[in-house]
């Protein structure tokens, strides 16, 4: 399952946090939602629809407090035993009976008792504030950036716990969370993006499926999927097997040379690449990106259709013999 709380700050945020130069940050993080997804009220819960093929959205959203934990404390705050400060002393007061018997009458008693001190913390009432990179109605994926309005302080001496706070406030509603400058713009969280790629000997089908999705549980559609891909990239003799994460994102491919990969994107492909050389740059931009003819043509897309395994060999093969 995806993870929905966090219990420390992650160290990729960390990491990320010491080269950001500005004082002041915002939790935030960039999503790519198919249209398919939206269509299926995936963010029904932050007000996100189609309706009437128009995309609808709110600028920005009180999330609601039944999703979590850090979701009800923004709304409702919470009191806090402070077990780290002296206990403070507060009286108890009863009736006793009088020698004994409450037939003589009761008096009254006060016992002085002892107790943790207790801190009340107002509601933060965050909202996370929601745009899109584009919201034409034909668009088969989606780009969206979610950012908690709370500016943090990297200086203040409680920055810490609130940056906690506010990335449990994404994860809680997005199952994943991230930081930027708070002046940041869309286009500044889309060059931003960081997409880590690991490279290795090709290993079993079952290793490739726990390596794709180490962080929650694959459909059976999506296991079949891998499985058919793991099979073909086999059959092209690869040096490597190429995996890659970025948020929900997950790419899958195979290095048959240092200019020649083979790979896709398991979630939203429908459709697999070959590229001949700035495969890294190439491969994490988006299918209406590279259809574009901006970034070059140093790459050939087939179609999942009859035949596209023999198209894709058959391709590879030409680009082999022209290369030698």
């Amino acid at each position: 399952m995806l993870k929905k709380n966090l219990r420390k700050i992650p160290t990729n945020v960390r990491t990320k946090l010491s080269k950001i130069n500005s004082r002041y940050i915002v939790a935030g993080c960039l999503i790519t939602y198919s249209r398919e997804a939206l269509l299926n009220e995936e963010l029904k819960h932050l007000g996100v629809k189609f309706e009437n093929d128009e995309i609808k959205k709110p600028n920005e959203i009180i999330p609601h407090s039944d999703r979590g934990k850090y979701s009800n404390i923004n709304i409702f705050g919470y009191e806090e035993k402070r077990k780290d400060l002296p206990k403070e002393t507060y009286p108890v007061t009863f009736e006793a009976p009088n020698w004994g018997d409450s037939y003589n009458g009761t008096h009254e008693v006060t016992w002085i008792r002892e107790r943790y001190q207790v801190e009340s913390h107002s509601p933060r009432l965050s909202e996370i504030k929601i745009e899109f990179l584009d919201t034409s109605p034909n668009l088969e994926n989606y780009t969206i950036k979610f950012e908690v309005s709370e500016v943090l302080d990297k200086e203040s001496d409680n920055f810490d716990d609130r940056l906690l706070e506010c990335l449990n406030l994404l994860q809680e509603n997005l199952y994943q969370c991230g930081i930027e400058a708070a002046d940041s713009t869309i286009t500044d969280y889309v060059e931003s993006i960081q997409l880590s790629w690991e490279i290795l000997p090709p290993g079993t089908k079952e290793e490739a499926i726990q390596r794709l999705f180490r962080d929650t549980k694959p459909t059976k559609e999506q296991e079949n999927i891998v499985g058919d891909r793991y099979d073909f990239l086999l059959k092209l003799k690869p040096t490597k097997l190429i995996y890659g994460n970025s948020g929900f994102q997950r790419y899958f491919g195979a290095l048959i040379r240092e200019d020649l990969v083979v790979f896709e994107n398991i979630r939203y492909g429908n459709a697999i690449y070959i590229m001949h050389e700035n495969w890294e740059e190439l491969s994490v931009r988006s299918r209406l990106e590279l259809l574009s003819g901006r970034f070059g043509n140093n790459f050939e897309r087939v179609i999942h259709r009859a035949g596209w395994k023999k198209k894709a060999r058959n391709i590879i093969k030409g680009f082999l013999v022209s290369n030698n």
